[in-house]
């Protein structure tokens, strides 16, 4: 799936999630303010239309759902901690928060 475009991964998740609360895309386009037009592009099984992110908050809002849990993938990206000019990590030993 990684070579898979977004936009089609994105409608694959939404699509799944609106057969999994066995909701319609004509429900989730009232839901979500997006015209039918529009979110049959953005849904469309073969060729879909990238959304903006504007469009992606509005659907996960309609679902309530989180952003992410639209995004596949993003879920599993690990999470860096943050690091100081040093290099280290914060709150690892030896860093020393400079007091101004």
């Amino acid at each position: 799936m990684a070579g898979t475009l977004l936009s089609a991964r994105v409608a694959r998740t939404v699509r799944a999630v609106l057969a999994q609360k066995r909701l319609t895309q004509e429900w989730l386009s009232v839901a979500s303010g997006i015209p039918m037009r529009t979110l049959a592009r953005r849904l469309h099984v073969r060729h879909p239309s990238p959304m903006s992110v504007e469009e992606l908050a509005e659907i996960a809002a309609a679902l309530d759902v989180r952003m992410v849990d639209l995004l596949p993938g993003l879920d599993e990206s690990p999470v860096y901690p943050r690091t100081t000019r040093t290099g280290m990590a914060a709150g690892q030993p030896g860093f020393r928060a400079s007091a101004k």
